[in-house]
């Protein structure tokens, strides 16, 4: 299974089958909860936009997950 590193606020790694399981990973470390999915990638990529000026796509996991890779974010390490 391949494995990411996540660099958005810490560093962190996490084994997954497809970059787009990146979105339940943040969502596990949030506090906010009781939002659906897609608000919540769309609170993500706001956020991410703020934090580094990249731009989001979030109208999936997947290509949220090709966004953050783009933006340095998000790479597959293994």
């Amino acid at each position: 299974m391949p494995r990411y590193r996540l660099s958005y606020g810490s560093v962190r790694e996490f084994e997954a089958q497809t970059p787009g399981e990146v979105v339940p990973f943040i969502a596990d470390s949030h506090f906010v909860g009781g939002e659906d999915e897609r608000d919540f990638m769309r609170r993500l990529a706001i956020s991410m936009s703020q934090w580094n000026r990249g731009t989001y796509c979030y109208t999936s996991r997947d290509r949220l997950a090709q966004s953050m890779m783009k933006a340095g974010l998000l790479e597959c390490v293994d």
